[in-house]
């Protein structure tokens, strides 16, 4: 039976838009930091050709065109900094969610700028659920790759294993990294979210020209995704996943399928899904909206839409207020 080809709409074209500029931003963070030192060392494209070659001179010349209309370059190109774990963005601050809780665990003080920064991954958890995992987390598009490369192993004939992890297994590392952050510190978050990895060594190898140890950690994770979990550590192991996943359930914005207009034996939304996710029968707990699933559907019955949570809520006001008028 010929296996059916998947459909690409411009919801993936979008979302790896919006992922491969993630990327890019966490590449132009750390260029922006090398401009702003050559800019105090050096201050001009010759000397920066003279000691670190042609192409660096060019970069530098075009940064410095970039920064040009603002007033002091060095601040401006400095106003983007950090890592996934905590960055400013033309120096406003934002922070990964279990930053903020490790820090508000671990802190006597109110940390207020770090808090505030913190807030916005909650907020659009709170409109849109997981949503980070699929649009924004630079990993997605890594591990896009190791699928790849594990289909055409496969293809080549290679054995590969496939090992399924049971989902309690991140409520575990979620807690688990909870408490030992309480005695060693939040940097082991660094060493159980692959992301802030990710965005720390693009950070090392650009501006202090080497990696750091957290370059085997990823590795290790990309190795197991190629030849003995695929797809696990988003899926099962992330603790993040989890606590956006728990987030979502009360997102104001989720997905619905139209159950009744849906044919009995159709099982497309679930075979596409990369959490294993019914949609057709509202399994959506830990949907991150990669939009697959309306993409595939063949009758075009899955639409994003209010969360039914505030649907019932509001028929419930509604009714509440027509018996009061009624009463009155």
């Amino acid at each position: 039976m010929k296996k059916r080809r998947l459909k690409k709409s411009k919801y993936q074209y979008i979302r790896y838009f919006f992922l491969i500029s993630v990327v890019l931003f966490f590449i132009f963070i750390p260029v922006s930091n090398w401009y702003a030192n050559n800019k105090i060392a050096h201050n001009h494209s010759h000397v920066v050709s003279l000691a670190s070659g042609p192409a660096a001179g060019k970069l530098y010349a075009g940064l410095d065109i970039l920064y040009s209309p603002w007033e002091d370059p060095v601040t401006a190109a400095t106003s983007n900094n950090g890592s996934l774990w905590a960055f400013t963005v033309l120096g406003v601050p934002m922070s990964d969610p279990l930053g903020l809780i490790s820090s508000l665990l671990n802190s006597f003080s109110f940390p207020v700028k770090y808090f505030l920064g913190g807030l916005v991954p909650f907020l659009i958890a709170f409109l849109f659920g997981r949503v980070f995992c699929a649009w924004l987390c630079p990993m997605t598009v890594l591990y896009a790759i190791t699928g790849k490369i594990r289909h055409y192993l496969l293809k080549m004939k290679i054995p590969l294993m496939t090992v399924k992890l049971e989902p309690t297994t991140r409520v575990i590392v979620f807690w688990g990294g909870l408490i030992v952050t309480q005695f060693f510190g939040a940097w082991v978050w660094h060493f159980i979210l692959p992301y802030i990895a990710f965005t720390q060594e693009i950070f090392s190898i650009i501006v202090f020209s080497n990696f750091t140890i957290g370059i085997y950690f990823l590795i290790a994770l990309l190795v197991l995704d190629i030849g003995l979990v695929p797809d696990e550590y988003c899926k099962s192991v992330c603790p993040t996943g989890f606590l956006l996943s728990y987030i979502g359930k009360f997102s104001l914005f989720t997905l619905k399928a139209d159950k009744k207009a849906c044919p009995s034996r159709c099982t497309m939304c679930k075979t596409v899904c990369p959490l294993d996710l019914f949609p057709k029968e509202g399994q959506l707990y830990s949907c991150h909206l990669c939009m697959k699933c309306v993409d595939n559907c063949p009758k075009g019955h899955i639409n994003l839409g209010l969360n039914p949570i505030y649907q019932k809520l509001n028929l419930k006001l509604n009714s509440n207020q027509e018996v009061e008028h009624e009463t009155l």
